[in-house]
């Protein structure tokens, strides 16, 4: 349930944050909050591994995932709970393509510092399969492609 006049996180229901950086899944999850996010409704992973558990067992509506994920390596520091397999996506693309496959319904938006016209997005897009925000991700930039409808073709400035 959202509130009446709720921003456009609130409105989109359960959000999860898959980022590896620390600073820039802080950085995602306080702009979230700022337009209307309620901590209920926000996950965040910073592995691969976390992030396919947390999509399993909480079925969000909208991913915020970074392009570049890496998983993580086996057996570093500070390493809890499963480790990755061979078999798990690679970078966040790949792990786009899984959530979809799992959930054609989940709303997937790309972010990267790299150019959206690498291929490993710009298929995604033009497919309409996920959307894009560069890198820094300025909470205006996030407010609007969180306002805009996802059935909508997305007319983006490239």
């Amino acid at each position: 349930m959202t509130r009446r006049g709720a921003g456009p996180a609130a409105r989109a229901g359960r959000i999860l944050v898959v980022e590896d950086s620390p600073s820039a899944r802080r950085l995602i999850q306080d702009v979230l909050l700022r337009l209307g996010a309620e901590l209920p409704n926000l996950r965040v992973a910073g592995s691969v591994v976390e992030a396919l558990t947390l999509f399993t067992q909480w079925r969000p509506n909208v991913v915020f995932l970074d392009i570049e994920l890496r998983n993580a390596p086996a057996g570093g520091l500070g390493t809890v709970g499963p480790r990755p397999s061979p078999q798990d996506p690679k970078n966040g693309a790949e792990l786009a393509l899984l959530f979809l496959g799992r959930n054609p319904g989940v709303r997937v938006i790309l972010c990267s510092a790299t150019d959206p016209s690498d291929p490993r997005v710009a298929d995604l897009v033009a497919q309409g399969k996920v959307e894009f925000i560069v890198k820094p991700l300025l909470a205006a930039r996030v407010e609007e492609v969180l306002g805009r409808d996802p059935t909508k073709s997305s007319d983006h400035p490239g």
